[in-house]
């Protein structure tokens, strides 16, 4: 059975996810759905893939030789407690990293 997660956005309306498990959650109608509300925020919720995001790049750039280009790439999940989550990709990778140097500024 599909659940699906309410969660609020910052100008007052709201978003249903379509989240991973059902942990008991009751049915709010007959269509075969259970709807959880969320907590808190999109926004906050995103706070910490942010976070994530920019170690990430962080570490990257402060390398002695910068890439000139980054490209971080991850899936996020939202869980039945309507936590997001990286998800897990079929390789079992949580992070996609793509570094490029354009040759500006390097050794050889």
């Amino acid at each position: 059975m599909a659940q699906l997660v309410r969660m609020p956005l910052e100008d007052g309306g709201t978003l249903l996810i379509e989240a991973a498990g059902d942990q008991g959650s009751v049915p709010v109608s007959g269509a075969g759905k259970i709807v959880v509300q969320a907590s808190e925020t999109v926004r906050k919720a995103m706070s910490g893939i942010r976070s994530a995001a920019d170690e990430v790049l962080g570490e990257l750039r402060a390398t002695e030789q910068p890439p000139s280009k980054v490209t971080v790439q991850f899936g996020i999940k939202v869980n039945a407690d309507a936590d997001f989550v990286v998800a897990a990709s079929a390789a079992e990778a949580n992070f996609t990293v793509t570094i490029e140097w354009n040759g500006a500024g390097t050794s050889r």
